[in-house]
C-alpha cells in the first residue's frame, strides 16, 4: 500500500471509521491517560538542576515512546486519504507536553509570564502606555498583546492575567501547530509527510517561546501568514502541490485576513515583523506567491511603527541598532553559555539543546540533499528555512537571536526532516517506520531536557508569589526593590512604582563584596534617603538559578540570606520555606512596617 492509495478518508464505504483510525484514536487516549497519570505521582520540589526530567516517573516515559510507537505503526495502518488523520499524533504530542507546566506546577513558569502581567496591569491602572517609562520600556512601544488582555482581563472580571496565564501555553502550542499544519499543506500534498513533518517540529521546538508572550501569538500570526501566502495567493505553481482555487471575492476576504494578522504583528512584536518582512519579500521575488504588494506594504507598517508609535524607544536605541549590523559573531556569541561557570546539570541540559537543534538542521539538510536527487525543484520550504537565519546579522536581541532565528526556520527544517524520513508520495514500509521510531525517540529525550531542563529555577512556588504580592501591595511608590536575581515572580503589579537591582547583574566584583559584607553593602545600598523605602527580596528560584548558572561567587545568595537573617541591623518583614523579605529596622520602626511569616500576608 503507498500513501497515495484512495480509500474513504478512514472510512468505509458504509461511513464507520474503519479498523485502523479507530484503533489509533484508542491507542492516543490510551497513552494520554498513562502520561496524565504520570504527573499525578511527579514532586517538583524534589527537582535537581536537570529539571522536570529528574523528577518524571519512568511511566511517563514509557508514554511518550508508546506514543511514537502508535504513531509509527498508525503511519502504515490508516489508509491513504484517511491519512489526514495523522495530524492527530503532533496535537497529541503538544497537549502532553505543554498540559504539563500547569498540572504540575501551583503557579505560572518563566519570570517573564509575570512581567508580561505587569504591563496588563499598568494598562488597567492607567488606560494606556508610556512609552517613556524606565523599566519594560519595548512592551510599552509594542503593546497590542497587553492591550489585548487588558481588555479580556476587564471583559472577564479577572484581578489578573496570572489568571490564566499558565494555561495560555497550551493554547499558543496548539495555534502554533495548527498554523504549521495548514502551511504544510500548502508545501505538499501528501497527508503523511504533513503528518511527520508537524510531528518533527513538535519534537524540535525547544526554544521555549510558546508561553503566555508576544513571540508565542505573533509566532503563530506569522505562520497562518506564509500558509495563507503559499496556499491561496500562489506564484509559480509547485509540483506535488494542489493550491487552492477560490473565487475573487474570497480572495479579497482572505487578503483582509492577511492584512489584519500583518497589523497585529506590526504591533505586537518587534522582532517578527522583520522575519516577516524578509520572509514575504523573498517569497514574491521569488515568485512562490503572487501578493507583490505586500513587501512594499509590510515596509511602510514596519517603518511607521519604529519612526511613529515607537519612536522614543527607537530613538534610545538606534545607535546600538546600527553596530549590531554586520556583527553575526558578537550576535550569536551572546546567545552561547558560558559553560565555565555553569552546573555539571546545566552544561548537560545546554548540550542536549544544541545536540537537539544540531539533529534537526542535520536531517533537513539530507532532506534537501534527498529532495534534489529526487529532481524536486520546489524551493518555497528552503527559502522559509534559510531566511530567518539571516536576522543573525542585524541584532543580538538580548542573546536570543540565534534560537529566535531557529525557531523560525523550523517549519521548513521540519519539512525537509520530513522529506527525508518519509517523503511524498512514497511507498510504506516498516523500514521508514523504524526510522523515524529511533529518530523520535532520540529527539523527545532532547525534547525534555531542552524544554524542561531549567525549571527548577523557572517554576516558582505559592510561597515566592505570597512574598512578591507582599511587596507589591505596602511598597510604597519610589521604593528602592533589591532582588537577590531577577527570575522570580515579579513586576505583575505596580511594577512602575519600584527602582529595581538585582544583586546577581552587578559587577563581579561587587557581587564578590556583597557576599563576603553583605550586612554592611546593604545598609549601605538600603539606607538611601533619596528613596521612600528599600525592600530585598531572596527567593528559592533565585538561589536555583544563580547557583545553575554560577552567578554568585562563595555561599551565593543563601550566605546572604542567612546572614540578614542574624544581623540586627535587618528584619524579615516576610520570612518561609522559599522567600525572604528585608528591610533595615531603622525603616520598620518609622514607617510601622508589619511583619508577615510562613508565607502569609
Amino acid at each position: 500500500m503507498t500513501s497515495t492509495d484512495a480509500e474513504p478518508a478512514g472510512r468505509h464505504a458504509r461511513g464507520t471509521p474503519d479498523r485502523a483510525t479507530v484503533t489509533a484514536f484508542a491507542e492516543i487516549a490510551a497513552v494520554m491517560a498513562l502520561w496524565f497519570w504520570s504527573l499525578s505521582r511527579v514532586d517538583p520540589g524534589e527537582m535537581t538542576d536537570l529539571g522536570l526530567v529528574s523528577v518524571l516517573p519512568v511511566t511517563a516515559f514509557v508514554a511518550l515512546a508508546a506514543l511514537a510507537l502508535s504513531f509509527g505503526l498508525a503511519l502504515l495502518r490508516v489508509p491513504g486519504t484517511g491519512a489526514r488523520l495523522l495530524t492527530a499524533y503532533p496535537l497529541a504530542l503538544t497537549l502532553m507536553v505543554y498540559l504539563t507546566p500547569p498540572l504540575v506546577y501551583d503557579t505560572a513558569r518563566y519570570s517573564w509570564a509575570w512581567k508580561h502581567a505587569g504591563i496588563v496591569d499598568y494598562i488597567d491602572r492607567t488606560g494606556g502606555v508610556d512609552p517613556f517609562i524606565d523599566v519594560l520600556t519595548v512592551y510599552h512601544s509594542w503593546p497590542g498583546f497587553f492591550a489585548f488582555n487588558a481588555m479580556l482581563t476587564d471583559l472577564a472580571g479577572l484581578d489578573s492575567a496570572m489568571s490564566y496565564a499558565a494555561w495560555a501555553e497550551v493554547f499558543f502550542n496548539l495555534l502554533t501547530v495548527a498554523a504549521v499544519v495548514a502551511l504544510l499543506r500548502g508545501l505538499t500534498d501528501d497527508p503523511r509527510t504533513v503528518a511527520v513533518a508537524a510531528w518533527i517540529f513538535v519534537l524540535g521546538n525547544w526554544v521555549g517561546q510558546g508561553y503566555w508572550s508576544p513571540q508565542a501569538i505573533s509566532y503563530a500570526w506569522y505562520l497562518l501568514v506564509v500558509a495563507l501566502l503559499v496556499h491561496w495567493f500562489p506564484g509559480r505553481p509547485a509540483a506535488g502541490v494542489t493550491h487552492a482555487v477560490t473565487t475573487p471575492a474570497r480572495r479579497a476576504g482572505l487578503m483582509g485576513v492577511v492584512l489584519l494578522l500583518l497589523f497585529c504583528i506590526v504591533s505586537t512584536h518587534q522582532l517578527t515583523p522583520v522575519v516577516t518582512l524578509l520572509t514575504v519579500t523573498v517569497l514574491v521575488l521569488t515568485q512562490r506567491t503572487n501578493a507583490t504588494t505586500l513587501p512594499l506594504l509590510v515596509t511602510v507598517l514596519v517603518g511607521g511603527w519604529l519612526l511613529y508609535v515607537a519612536a522614543p524607544f527607537t530613538e534610545t536605541t538606534l545607535t546600538e541598532a546600527l553596530a549590531a549590523i554586520g556583527a553575526v559573531d558578537e550576535n550569536v556569541e551572546g546567545t552561547l553559555i558560558q559553560y565555565d561557570a555553569i552546573s555539571t546539570g546545566q552544561l548537560l541540559v545546554s548540550m542536549m539543546s544544541r545536540a537537539q537543534t544540531v539533529a534537526v538542521v542535520l536531517l533537513a539538510g539530507a532532506g534537501v540533499i534527498a529532495r534534489l536527487r529526487r529532481g524536486h525543484r520546489g524551493y518555497t520550504a528552503f527559502f522559509l528555512a534559510a531566511v530567518p537565519f539571516t536576522i543573525v546579522m542585524f541584532s543580538p536581541y538580548g542573546h536570543e537571536i540565534l534560537f529566535r532565528a531557529y525557531l523560525f526556520a523550523l517549519p521548513g527544517l521540519a519539512f525537509f526532516a520530513a522529506a527525508l524520513l518519509w517523503p511524498p508520495s512514497s511507498v510504506v514500509t516498516p523500514h521508514r517506520m523504524r526510522v523515524l521510531l529511533g529518530v523520535s525517540l532520540a529527539l523527545m529525550v532532547g525534547l525534555l531536557f531542552s524544554l524542561f531542563g531549567n525549571d527548577r529555577q523557572y517554576h516558582f512556588t505559592e510561597r515566592e508569589v505570597a512574598a512578591a504580592e507582599y511587596v507589591y501591595d505596602v511598597a510604597p511608590p519610589g521604593t528602592l526593590l533589591v532582588e537577590g536575581s531577577r527570575n522570580y515572580p515579579a513586576q505583575f503589579e505596580n511594577y512602575d512604582r519600584f527602582t529595581y537591582v538585582p544583586i546577581a547583574r552587578e559587577a563581579e566584583e561587587d557581587r564578590l563584596e556583597m557576599v563576603q559584607h553583605p550586612v554592611r553593602v546593604l545598609r549601605r545600598w538600603m539606607g538611601d534617603s533619596s528613596y521612600a523605602a528599600s525592600y530585598l527580596v531572596i527567593t528559592r528560584s533565585q538561589k536555583a538559578e544563580t547557583e545553575a548558572l554560577g552567578e554568585m561567587p562563595g555561599g551565593g545568595l543563601q550566605s546572604i540570606e542567612e546572614a540578614l537573617l542574624k544581623s540586627r541591623a535587618f528584619r524579615a518583614v516576610l520570612h518561609n520555606e522559599d522567600a525572604s523579605v528585608f528591610v533595615l529596622r531603622t525603616q520598620l520602626v518609622e514607617s510601622g512596617e508589619p511583619t508577615a511569616t510562613g508565607g502569609a500576608r
